[in-house]
């Protein structure tokens, strides 16, 4: 068991540091905060959009709406533990609230990172089925395997709380919990949640590594084909114009290209520091990474429904009426061009980005 100064048998919440002797604790508590409160006046639009646009007519935007419900709760619970942070002075942040506060924070973090994260699993290859097989996935599995997964992961993430820390923590951290639950007489030196969340964590990672690797080279072979028979039109008299691609295919590649980016600056930050947790421990008693690695969980929950938002054309559509005009202008027109199509008519999404190209291939031709 660690001999941490601010973490004992007792649970002495006068052992934690105070925030601001932390490096760094004042600014990742505030920076958490505000992209929590993002992530609840964000999450709730995408919804209300998907429910009232767009509706929920195929796997996708059912899953992108269980996941907006999943991170509105996040973010919930990060303006609630980071703020009671700032206000008690504390920190980790738990300290203030004792055991029980400790474990409905450990049960609640890990719940909701790994069921939000599964969803996007599931999500990646939902689009892989669309892309490259052109086939969906079953809807009525899609969701029952969210609903097993989401209660397994609540009832493992509990066991801390349920057998009294003899099964969990001991000294250490679950898997984003950021808690310390030093009075844990656990029969394990090193703590199975935080095993088992890494490794749920890594393999759905290397998954969604191997799915988007695939999509990336399908449509490369896509346009490297489109390309060659462009060049040899061009070579014949063809089209000069059409040489750099259509719009379409641009707007296309862009969108992959950032929600690529995003999950590997986002997700792989995180996945690195849980996994050396796992393996030797590195991180776990440096209070300051606890600010970073919330942050990075509630940044995950602000950004999803800017970029599920605009997975395809009607989420897109759908979020350009929900936002606030100078929002939606910013965001969507800016990016992706007004849809003056949208204010008359809504043209209902079917699929995940890059399938929907028949609907824009229509608009291009009229």
């Amino acid at each position: 068991m660690s001999n941490s100064t601010w973490t004992s048998a007792k649970y002495n919440v006068a052992d934690a540091p105070d925030i601001a002797s932390v490096d760094g604790g004042v600014e990742w508590a505030t920076a958490s905060i505000f992209v929590s409160v993002l992530g609840l006046l964000m999450s709730p639009l995408l919804s209300w959009a998907i429910y009232k646009k767009v509706k929920l007519q195929n796997t996708a935007n059912i899953l992108i709406a269980i996941m907006s419900f999943t991170d509105f709760l996040n973010s919930i619970v990060g303006i609630a533990f980071f703020g009671a942070s700032l206000y008690i002075g504390k920190y980790p942040y738990p300290s203030w609230g004792g055991k029980a506060v400790c474990h409905l924070q450990g049960t609640l973090y890990p719940f909701l990172a790994m069921t939000t994260f599964y969803i996007l699993g599931l999500l990646t290859y939902e689009r892989y089925r669309a892309i490259v097989v052109n086939k969906h996935i079953n809807q009525r599995k899609a969701i029952q395997s969210v609903v097993l997964v989401s209660v397994v992961l609540l009832f493992y993430s509990s066991l801390p709380w349920i057998s009294q820390d003899k099964i969990g923590y001991n000294d250490l951290k679950a898997n984003g919990s950021a808690c310390y639950c030093g009075g844990g007489e656990g029969k394990f030196e090193q703590d199975v949640i935080l095993f088992i969340n890494v490794s749920f964590f890594s393999i759905t990672m290397m998954v969604m590594v191997y799915f988007y690797g695939k999509i990336y080279f399908h449509i490369k072979k896509i346009f490297t084909s489109v390309k060659s028979s462009r060049d040899e039109e061009e070579a014949g008299g063809g089209d000069k114009q059409k040489k750099k691609g259509t719009p379409k295919e641009r707007k296309i590649l862009y969108q992959f290209i950032v929600i690529t980016l995003f999950f590997i600056g986002c997700w792989a930050v995180l996945a690195t520091q849980w996994l050396l947790n796992s393996l030797g421990g590195m991180f776990i008693y440096e209070p300051h990474m606890d600010g970073w690695t919330g942050f990075g969980c509630h940044l995950n929950s602000a950004l999803n429904p800017f970029i599920y938002g605009a997975m395809n054309k009607g989420l897109r559509n759908a979020m350009y009426d929900v936002l606030p005009e100078g929002l939606s202008h910013w965001l969507y027109q800016k990016t992706y061009g007004a849809p003056e199509k949208a204010k008359k008519e809504r043209i209902a999404s079917t699929s995940m980005v890059m399938t929907d190209d028949q609907s824009e291939e229509n608009e291009e031709n009229e």
